[in-house]
């Protein structure tokens, strides 16, 4: 198992650090850490949920990341969802960046 260095919680995920330094460092470049109800910061951070949400991190993981709580991460989870099946032009918009990162290490 693997520890994750930014926050000490055990990971049971493939490539783990790789995927956790290009996260830690979105957050870190886009200030996604701070308080702000910017909609392209929200959105951002709704994707990033989502991705880490998927590798298997759990709710309190990823809200530590943010300096969120869960029912924050959880919240952002389902807005990420609800935006996709709608094909939210502004979310696509917004998140097509960090998309395009993350596709190309899939």
């Amino acid at each position: 198992m693997e520890r994750c260095d930014y926050c000490g919680s055990i990971l049971k995920i493939g490539n783990v650090s790789e995927f956790l330094e290009k996260i830690i460092k979105l957050i870190n470049d886009d200030q996604l850490n701070v308080p702000s109800r910017s909609q392209v910061k929200c959105h951002r951070r709704y994707y990033l949920y989502h991705k880490m949400r998927e590798r298997g991190l759990s709710l309190q993981q990823v809200g530590d990341y943010f300096g969120r709580d869960h029912a924050t991460v959880l919240h952002g989870v389902k807005m990420h969802n609800t935006y996709t099946e709608q094909k939210d032009f502004k979310y696509l918009k917004d998140t097509e960046e960090y998309d395009n990162l993350f596709q190309d290490n899939q």
